[in-house]
């Protein structure tokens, strides 16, 4: 019961959030996300000519450890996180 009620909060708080300027704090996320398209991406972590399932291992690892190497920071926002996961799944072709 308490969980439920604790969920309906939240969720009417996301809500008010987003009626209230939540447009503005998406798009800042978003825009942290993106990188200039003119940048290369380099996402052979391990530099063996192929982009597989090691290097998103790689990454993750990074991710879980604190990492802050700049080859895993894809935005270069000075942080090893879900935003540069995202890049390299976007960018990740099999």
């Amino acid at each position: 019961m308490r969980s439920s009620v604790i969920s309906i909060i939240l969720g009417i708080v996301i809500i008010l959030g987003v009626g209230y300027g939540g447009y503005y704090v998406v798009k800042k996320l978003t825009a942290s996300a993106d990188i200039d398209a003119s940048t290369a991406l380099d996402i052979d972590f391990n530099s063996d000519g192929v982009v597989n399932a090691l290097d998103l291992s790689m990454m993750t690892k990074a991710i879980s450890s604190g990492s802050t190497e700049k080859k895993y920071d894809l935005n270069g926002d000075g942080k090893v996180n879900s935003l540069d996961l995202n890049i390299f799944l976007n960018n990740y072709k099999n």
